[in-house]
């Protein structure tokens, strides 16, 4: 198979991925690339672990200035409503471009939350658009507006 002799992340979605690349490139004569592509991953465990982009120690190995927020799940109210309040959320951030380098949840539903940082990442959007967004309630989003407000500046 292509991802076997490809290498890198083993994952379903990365294979999907891959036969996009090659599809846009063999049939539509474009250039695709695999540089640069966020590769968002959940490890199901219990609590799940949902992670992407760069870790806070790997912020700092690369000399970058960042902001980091952290918060309990303990203070996501859906996590309280379903009883589920082990782990935490944590985001890293450029501080100056604002736009968010990664991010991790290990808590109740941890990897559904990663689509929405993607998308985020995706589009160089800066934290503050998800700090000051509208998300409906209760949900595990609307913990983004608690996360991003804890950014410390």
């Amino acid at each position: 198979a292509l991802g076997d002799v490809k290498g890198g992340p083993a994952f379903t979605h990365i294979s999907y991925d891959d036969f996009r690349i090659l599809r846009t490139n063999l049939i539509e004569g474009s250039h695709a690339t695999t540089k640069g592509r966020l590769v968002p991953y959940t490890v199901f465990i219990d609590p799940q672990l949902g992670r992407i982009g760069i870790t806070e120690t790997e912020a700092s190995n690369q000399g970058l200035d960042v902001l980091v927020a952290k918060l309990p799940m303990s203070s996501v109210a859906r996590a309280i409503e379903m009883s589920e309040t082990c782990g935490f959320m944590k985001a890293i951030v450029d501080a100056k471009t604002k736009q968010i380098l990664g991010c991790a949840v290990l808590g109740i539903e941890g990897g559904e939350l990663m689509a929405m940082f993607e998308i985020a990442m995706m589009a160089h959007l800066p934290y503050t658009v998800l700090r000051d967004a509208i998300f409906a309630h209760p949900t595990l989003a609307e913990s983004l507006n608690n996360l991003f407000k804890a950014m410390a500046e």
